[in-house]
């Protein structure tokens, strides 16, 4: 996730009168401002007021020499929608804020600079009339006009971009140091070149634009997992055991202490038990070995008389080994109980 964020609009229909063509374009950038932060379970909860930075523009055309909108002329019906529909939004929207709208009339080169100038002028304030009665937009907002009067300077774009006839004459018109007036005398005199002219290259210079700054703003929610740290494990209950192991090496016999309180006569006779369990296991296992002595002397061949004697005297032998082991074990777990016996008391 991001704490800053960046949205931006674009509506780009066209690129206004320097490719021929007209467009109601919005664009913005966007910063955002931290309104509130919270914790709803395992998220963090961020709320961001993301403000925005934009303009939007409208382009609508005029007939030759009037100041009269034609909201059918050329591209004017879809340019007007779409203002209106802007607008609709700036009335609905209580976080969108704007900061001017500016309108400039313009008016083509062909004709008297004085004529020009005042027929720019009369087409601004014609579409702030306009706006003004479909929107009431002078009493809502800061509304400046402008005029322009194009020269052929203008025009010099659009005629490289074009399929005009005879386009490196008209360049070199345009490009002289003629007068406006004179340039336009030259280019009459070309009637293919001014045909086309007034039917491709003038007529997108005869206009209104319309331009919106504003502000609008749009609070974001952004929830974030809190990254929690690996629980401790509990610690582990202190063993209730009256000893330490001091060494876990030893060897021999490990006898189970027994718990405080416990009776110790009855844990001696239970080692007793154990000790006679033992004895008892030892004799089986020498008297099992006795018997497969016995089994394997009558069923070989092979074993003589002297080597089952053999076997049975080795059975015999590690019974009485096995005897003994058990008893010192025995003996020695029972001096082992009773030195601790001794301590404990």
């Amino acid at each position: 996730m991001v704490s800053t964020f960046a949205i931006s609009l674009a509506l780009f229909v066209a690129t206004g009168a320097s490719a021929q063509r007209w467009s109601a374009a919005s664009t913005s950038a966007a910063d955002s401002v931290l309104l509130s932060e919270k914790t709803d379970g395992d998220y963090l909860v961020r709320r961001y007021m993301i403000r925005n930075q934009g303009d939007a523009d409208y382009t609508v055309r005029y007939q030759i020499n009037l100041a009269k909108l034609a909201p059918s002329l050329d591209n004017n019906t879809d340019q007007l929608d779409r203002l209106g529909l802007f607008v609709d939004r700036l009335m609905r929207d209580t976080a969108m804020n704007v900061k001017s709208v500016t309108i400039t009339g313009f008016a083509s080169p062909d004709g008297t600079v004085a004529f020009n100038e005042a027929l720019a002028r009369k087409r601004a304030q014609d579409f702030k009339n306009y706006v003004d009665r479909k929107y009431d937009l002078s009493r809502r907002y800061n509304v400046t006009l402008h005029s322009v009067a194009e020269d052929w300077e203008m025009c010099r774009a659009l005629v490289v971009q074009s399929s005009i006839p005879d386009k490196q004459t008209v360049l070199n018109i345009i490009d002289s140091n003629r007068s406006i007036e004179a340039k336009e005398q030259a280019l009459k005199k070309l009637p293919p070149v001014w045909n086309y002219m007034k039917q491709h290259i003038l007529p997108p210079l005869r206009r209104v634009e319309m331009t919106i700054d504003y502000g609008s703003g749009t609070v974001v929610e952004v929830r974030r997992r809190i990254v929690r740290p690996a629980p401790v494990p509990a610690p582990k209950p202190k063993d209730s055991c009256c000893c330490v192991v001091v060494d876990d090496s030893a060897t021999g016999i490990i006898v189970e202490l027994p718990v405080t309180g416990r009776d110790f006569d009855e844990y001696e006779r239970e080692l007793r038990r154990d000790v006679k369990h033992m004895e008892r296991e030892y004799r089986h296992t020498e008297r099992r070995m006795e018997h497969l002595g016995r089994s394997e002397g009558r069923t070989l061949e092979p074993l003589s008389t002297k080597e089952t004697r053999e076997a049975r005297k080795l059975a015999r032998k590690e019974a009485r080994i096995a005897r003994k082991m058990a008893k010192a074990e025995a003996k020695a777990a029972k001096k082992s109980y009773k030195e601790l016996e001794s301590s404990m008391r």
